[in-house]
């Protein structure tokens, strides 16, 4: 059978190196389709996570629309709600087609809520990277576990935030099979499905250069500190060769989707050599706090009982991404717009002067402020302070004068981790058109509404 309107998201490619492979020839499906239409750089806000950028996907909104930062959502005294349940009720724009009588099929698109009834069919966490919930889930009910026998069970994966051991040689070939067996199984699932029916849309996710760049981001970066040539010649690049899978997957879908299907495939950001300091945030923070009250009142951080005895209702530190730091701000009832922003500045102040202690540059490289740089009714539910650190930190000791020295064993973190960008492509007359204003994740969403609904609009409305 066919699709109308064939999506494809590769969930954490490097936009970067899609781009250039498929210039060079390196992956000759997305570089026909390239050929067939257009190609782009996605231009996301800095510091946002793969969570929030799925959640925008699928809601056509922005993160201060939709206020998911993480799947953890963290108030200013602590307390944390899975985003998930948060959102159980809010309406995907699958659903909206749905709705409107198209018939739809979506296959692990990551990072969502539970799956509804609606005209069609809808897998959730079957092969994804972060799994929000302990199996997979579908509507129906039993095509989840009609998937699981009929494809196989999700490979082991070690793709965590905090990797516990480096991967020797047989450890990386293990993961480069686990990575291609995944691919192998979603695409047998995926032309399985596309072939039982027409579909209006067909909307699908591959994990799998997600996981093989947080994981060996190494092979394929000469800057990566730990870059070895002698390695990759031996062993090879795992991170262009799951590229390379998921390209011959992705011609395979386009071919059983027919001749006049439209095609839109993206990514959802770029990568780079990894970097954190999220074992040092809450002494940060603490440290912060104190700093503040003691300028208040006059008082140096003369003792260790001084700084146990700080308080902490200046900032807190809040669960956010390996790569960035969340500070969340408390407002209190007396506080002024003027008077909370400036509590806000000097807590920035205070946390740019740190450096690291081996090299003695600033840990910070940036400074974003989420919860009143977004937009959205709940944009003030956001982190009021992201601090981007230095691509490729991991110190063990920061110190700046006003507030001392702060350390903390460094964990062994994975290879690579998420920097800003994305790409995407587009072939099919009504998808080129309405591509033409697709630049972040919430545009998807228009763009596939209105080519699934052409039936109904002129090419005048989708341009416009």
């Amino acid at each position: 059978m066919s699709a109308r309107l064939l999506i494809v998201g590769l969930d954490g490619a490097d936009g970067r190196l899609l781009d250039r492979a498929t210039m060079d020839g390196m992956l000759p499906n997305l570089a026909t389709l390239r050929s067939r239409g257009r190609a782009w750089r996605l231009s996301p806000a800095p510091g946002v996570t793969d969570d929030s950028l799925w959640a925008s996907f699928q809601y056509g909104v922005d993160t201060g629309e939709h206020g998911r930062s993480t799947y953890l959502l963290e108030d200013d005294v602590g307390r944390r709600r899975f985003a998930p349940h948060e959102e159980i009720d809010r309406d995907t724009f699958w659903d909206r087609l749905s709705a409107g009588g198209h018939r739809v099929a979506v296959l692990d698109v990551p990072k969502c809520r539970l799956p509804r009834a609606l005209n069609g069919i809808h897998l959730a966490d079957w092969l994804v990277h972060g799994r929000y919930f302990p199996a997979p889930i579908s509507y129906p009910e039993a095509l989840a576990e009609e998937v699981v026998a009929r494809f196989g069970a999700a490979p082991p994966s070690r793709c965590a935030y905090v990797q516990q051991e480096p991967l020797d040689d047989a450890a990386v070939e293990t993961v480069r099979r686990n990575m291609l067996r995944s691919v192998e199984q979603k695409r047998d699932a995926g032309l399985h499905f596309l072939s039982r029916e027409k579909w209006d849309l067909f909307l699908i996710g591959f994990k799998e250069a997600h996981c093989s760049a947080h994981m060996l981001w190494e092979f394929n970066d000469p800057s990566h500190p730990k870059y070895n040539a002698e390695r990759v010649a031996r062993l090879g690049n795992p991170v262009l060769e799951v590229l390379k899978a998921q390209d011959t997957a992705i011609g395979e879908l386009m071919a059983q989707a027919g001749a006049d299907a439209e095609i839109v495939v993206f990514s959802t950001s770029d990568f780079a050599p990894n970097g954190t300091m999220m074992h040092l945030m809450d002494s940060i923070a603490a440290r912060i706090n104190y700093a503040i009250a003691a300028e208040a009142d006059g008082r140096l951080i003369s003792s260790l009982r001084d700084r146990v005895r700080a308080p902490r209702n200046y900032c807190r530190s809040v669960f956010h991404s390996d790569d960035a730091g969340a500070l969340r701000v408390p407002r209190r009832l007396s506080d002024t717009d003027a008077s909370h922003a400036r509590r806000v500045e000097r807590v920035v102040e205070l946390a740019r002067e740190l450096v690291d202690a081996d090299d003695g540059l600033p840990v910070v490289s940036a400074v974003s402020y989420p919860a009143f740089q977004q937009t959205g009714k709940r944009a003030r539910s956001l982190p009021q302070i992201l601090l981007h650190y230095r691509v490729n930190i991991c110190p063990s000791v920061v110190s700046s004068p006003r507030l001392g020295r702060i350390s903390a064993r460094a964990p062994d973190m994975r290879s690579g981790n998420h920097s800003p960008g994305g790409f995407a492509f587009a072939a099919g007359g009504w998808s080129q058109i309405a591509a033409e204003r697709v630049r972040t994740m919430k545009d998807f969403a228009s763009l596939a509404e209105r080519v699934v609904t052409r039936e109904s609009i002129s090419l005048e409305a989708i341009r416009g």
